[in-house]
Parts: structure tokens; C-alpha cells; sequence
């Protein structure tokens, strides 16, 4: 009798448990449901590192595009959406978007990191980030990268903005013009990481110059390097082996300008093989 008595308690408690998550998950489903997206919360991951990207600015780029899911119960919102708006903006690298309970839509999001800028004489001024993205400068905030100047030709307009590998080139677009353009920015944008990557010559450049040879109407871009201290300009000719070019600046930072001194030395021409030339 006792036994009986206990299963049937057992089942009416575990019918009793199931009964109140049921109900409360109900219960839940409908507050959350009468709860409407009360406001945006954003989170700038990496605003310490940059500021393109202001909490400020993510909730304005809302408020133009009159977005309605701001108004909508919490959980009809479709954070892929949200998501996907936000990345349209070409400084966002990444994004995450959630709901909380407390009728908060959340985005966090970090963005894109520039390492290069390039401010030409032919209309050209725009960032290169590190995963080859082009964005355009912004007045109210600076970068401190190295900056390109002179005579850049590349394959897409002045305004341009996106993916840097659209322009590759290839069978799809036929220019042989347009993936030679593509292939020096490509080369200088590699150029660039390497020295990034090294202390000292990270430190050491803070413009890259270029000049156009132009020889039989034939881009030839060259490459000038300025340091960030004195009044020398190192010429790279073309970045073609540019690694064992800096070792040989650097063989003769160490042990060449005992000789000749650093008066004699304004314009150092590396593109000689084998040779080091200086001039005043």
C-alpha cells in the first residue's frame, strides 16, 4: 500500500514540475513577446585601438534608415538582419548581435585595422586595412600608417570602396592593365606588412614615394622610401625582392656608412645588384 502510495506521489510531483515549466515558459514566451525592443546597446570592442566606430554612430545609422525591428517585440527580431546591416559598413570587420531580457538589442563589433594610406598626386586618398579592404579617410579621424604619395595608378575609381580582390584581374576581366595595377598595390601592401612586422623598420619609414618612369607609356612605378628622421631618400626601384633589398640597406647601415659618412649619403639607390649607390 505504501509502495502504490509513493509512485503515485512521484508521478504527481514530476507531473506537477513538467506542468510549471510549461506554464513558465510560457508565461515568458509572453512577456518577452508584449516586451518591444526598448533601445540599441553598442559595444565597440577595439575603440581603444581606433575610432573609426563610435556607439554613437552605429545608433544613427539606424535612426536614418528608420530601421523597424527597434520597435518590434524582442524576440520577433532577427539579429542576422541586424547583423547584416551593420556590416554594410565598411569599417566593421566583425559583428555580433543579441537580445537580452531586458528589452535590449546588444551589437558588438570591432573594425577593420588600416596599415597603409595612400594620398596620391592623381586624385587617390583612401586607407588600405590589413585583410586588403580600401576605406576611405575620414575627417574626423586620423591613422598613423605609412603614406603613399606620388603617382599611383590603380584599377578602380578615385571613390572606390570594398575588397581589394575584385580587382585581381584574370580571364573574367581581360585588362592586362588593370591586374598590372592591381599586382604593384598588391606587392606594396605586402611590402608594407613585412616591414610592419619588423621593429626596426616599422619604425624607421613614415612615407612611401612613388615615380612613374614612364617609359614606352608603360606604368614603371619606383619606389622611394622616406625615413621618419634626417633628409634621406632611399630608392627602391621596383619592390622585386625587396626583402634581400632591406638587408642590404641594413649590411650597409652597419658597416658602409663608416666610410663614406651619412653627409655623402642623401639619396641611397638600391636597385643595383650587388651595390649600394650614394649620392649627395
Amino acid at each position: 500500500m505504501k509502495r502504490g502510495t509513493s509512485i503515485v506521489l512521484g508521478i504527481v510531483s514530476w507531473v506537477a514540475i513538467i506542468a510549471y515549466f510549461v506554464a513558465a515558459s510560457r508565461y515568458c514566451r509572453i512577456e518577452r513577446e508584449k516586451n518591444l525592443c526598448r533601445g540599441l546597446r553598442v559595444t565597440v570592442l577595439d575603440s581603444a585601438e581606433r575610432g573609426f566606430i563610435t556607439s554613437g554612430m552605429v545608433k544613427n545609422w539606424f535612426a536614418l534608415e528608420q530601421q523597424q525591428f527597434l520597435r518590434e517585440p524582442i524576440d520577433r527580431i532577427n539579429t542576422l538582419d541586424v547583423e547584416a546591416f551593420v556590416r554594410r559598413r565598411g569599417f566593421v570587420k566583425e559583428v555580433h548581435a543579441y537580445t537580452t531580457m531586458d528589452g535590449m538589442l546588444n551589437i558588438e563589433l570591432t573594425q577593420r585595422k588600416p596599415i597603409l594610406r595612400v594620398n596620391s598626386i592623381n586624385g587617390y586618398d583612401f586607407y588600405v586595412t590589413d585583410d586588403n579592404y580600401i576605406l576611405p579617410t575620414q575627417r574626423y579621424y586620423t591613422v598613423y600608417v605609412p603614406v603613399v604619395t606620388g603617382m599611383v595608378r590603380l584599377p578602380f575609381a578615385p571613390d572606390y570602396v570594398g575588397s581589394l580582390e575584385k580587382w585581381a584581374g584574370g580571364e573574367d576581366q581581360g585588362e592586362k592593365k588593370v591586374s598590372e595595377n592591381y599586382s604593384f598595390l598588391a606587392n606594396l601592401i605586402n611590402f608594407v606588412k613585412f616591414v610592419e612586422e619588423d621593429g626596426f623598420w616599422n619604425a624607421f619609414w613614415v612615407q612611401i614615394n612613388i615615380r612613374d618612369s614612364g617609359q614606352e607609356g608603360r606604368y614603371d612605378p619606383q619606389v622611394e622610401l622616406v625615413p621618419r628622421l634626417g633628409d634621406q631618400i632611399v630608392c627602391m626601384g621596383s619592390l622585386d625582392d625587396y626583402r634581400g633589398k632591406l638587408t642590404k640597406l641594413m649590411s650597409f647601415y652597419r658597416n658602409g656608412l663608416d666610410y663614406t659618412g651619412w653627409e655623402s649619403c642623401h639619396y641611397i639607390d638600391l636597385r643595383y645588384r650587388g651595390q649600394v649607390v650614394c649620392s649627395e
